[in-house]
C-alpha cells in the first residue's frame, strides 16, 4: 500500500464565489446582501418574472433601468456602516432605550409641559406636532428609493432609513399625546392636518414633499431627496429645532431630536457614499449628478428659507440668518463629501 497523500486543491470555488475574487471569506453583511435584489439583472431578462408588458416591468424599464447613472456593477457598492437587519435593530434598541429614559425622567422629575411658557407651547403646536406630516412624507420617499434600487446594498440603506422615519413618526406622536394631556384645549393631537395643509411656512415644505412624491426616475428622485431635500430638511427639523427647543426650556424635545439625527449622520454616510461610487463606476456619473444638483438648486433654496422662518417664528433675536448660513454651510460640505462640490 503505498504511503504518498492527495491533498484536495484549494482553488475550488466557495459557495460565496459570485462575490468575485475576495481573496477572504465574506462578511456577515455581505453574506446577507449580496444578489439579494430580484429585481435588477442588468438587461439579461426582464425585472420581474413575468412578461414585458406587465405594468411593474414597463415601469422599472422606463424609470430605472435606463436611470442608473451609467452603472452597471451596482453590487461593487458597499455601505460605509455595513448594516443588517441583526445590526441595525441592535442599535436602534440603545437608541430607543435611550428616548425612553428621557421621557421617564421627563415625567418624573423635570417640569411638566404645563410649565411651558406660552411662546414655546405655540412652537409644538405649530412646528413640532404637523412634523409627523413632514416624517410621513419622507417615509415614502425613502420607501421609493429603496423599492426602485438596483443594489440589495443600496436599497437595505432606504429600507433601514424608512424605518428611522417611523421612529421619528412615533415619538412625535408620543409627545403629541403628552402635550394633549397637559393643553387639553389648544387641539393638540387634533389640529395638526390643518396647520400642516394651512399654515402658511409649511406650505413651501409641503409643496416639495409632493412634487418629489410624483418624480418616478431613480436618478432624479436620489439626487433630489436623498442629496438635497433630505439632509436639509433633517438638519433642520432636527438639528436645528434642538436648539430652538433648549431656548425655549424644552431640554428633552432637544435631547430626543439630537438623538433622532444620529439616525441622519448615518443616512449622510450612505448617500454621500453611493454619489462617490457612481463617480468612480460611471465616467459621466459625476456630471450627470451634478447637473441633477443645479436642477434642484431651487428647491433646497426654498426648504430653507421656509424652514428657517417657521422655525424661528417664536424666537427672540437675530437667529435666521444665523441658522440659514449654518443650514447652507452644512449642506455644501455634505455635498463635498459626496464629492460633488466645485473642486471635486
Amino acid at each position: 500500500m503505498s504511503g504518498a497523500v492527495t491533498r484536495i486543491g484549494r482553488n475550488r470555488a466557495k459557495t460565496w464565489s459570485s462575490l468575485g475574487n475576495l481573496g477572504r471569506k465574506p462578511s456577515e453583511y455581505e453574506v446577507v446582501t449580496h444578489g439579494m435584489n430580484h429585481t435588477y439583472r442588468n438587461g439579461d431578462s426582464e425585472p420581474l418574472e413575468m412578461t414585458a408588458t406587465a405594468p411593474g416591468n414597463v415601469w422599472l424599464k422606463e424609470h430605472r433601468d435606463p436611470r442608473l447613472f451609467g452603472v452597471t456593477k451596482w453590487d461593487d457598492f458597499r455601505d460605509p456602516d455595513e448594516l443588517t437587519y441583526r445590526k441595525y435593530c441592535h442599535n436602534q434598541d440603545e437608541q430607543e432605550t435611550y428616548v425612553d429614559e428621557l421621557l421617564k425622567n421627563f415625567t418624573s422629575v423635570k417640569k411638566s409641559d404645563s410649565g411651558l411658557s406660552s411662546d414655546a407651547v405655540e412652537f409644538f403646536r405649530v412646528v413640532l406636532t404637523p412634523g409627523r406630516y413632514l416624517a410621513h412624507g419622507q417615509q415614502m420617499l425613502s420607501a421609493y428609493i429603496q423599492q426602485m434600487a438596483p443594489s440589495a446594498y443600496v436599497g437595505n440603506c432606504a429600507t433601514f432609513q424608512t424605518a428611522d422615519t417611523l421612529r421619528r413618526v412615533q415619538r412625535i406622536a408620543y409627545r403629541t399625546k403628552q402635550l394633549a394631556n397637559a393643553h387639553p384645549s389648544l387641539g393638540f393631537g387634533k389640529g395638526e392636518r390643518a396647520v400642516w395643509e394651512n399654515d402658511a411656512g409649511w406650505q413651501p415644505i409641503r409643496r416639495i414633499i409632493e412634487e418629489l412624491l410624483i418624480v418616478y426616475d431613480f436618478d432624479r428622485a436620489f439626487v433630489g431627496y436623498e442629496l438635497c431635500v433630505r439632509p436639509v430638511l433633517d438638519n433642520l427639523f432636527l438639528q436645528q429645532f434642538a436648539r430652538q427647543a433648549r431656548a425655549h426650556d424644552a431640554e428633552v424635545d432637544a435631547l430626543i431630536a439630537e438623538n433622532l439625527y444620529v439616525d441622519t449622520l448615518r443616512g449622510n454616510r450612505w448617500t454621500a457614499a453611493v454619489a462617490r461610487f457612481v463617480a468612480e463606476q460611471s465616467p459621466t456619473g459625476r456630471s450627470e449628478m451634478r447637473q441633477l444638483l443645479a436642477e434642484c438648486a431651487s428647491s433646497v433654496d426654498r426648504v430653507i428659507e421656509a424652514g428657517v422662518a417657521l422655525l424661528t417664528r417664536y424666537s427672540t433675536g437675530q437667529v435666521s440668518d444665523k441658522m440659514h448660513s449654518q443650514v447652507l454651510g452644512e449642506w455644501a460640505t455634505f455635498i463635498n463629501e459626496a464629492g460633488l462640490g466645485g473642486d471635486a
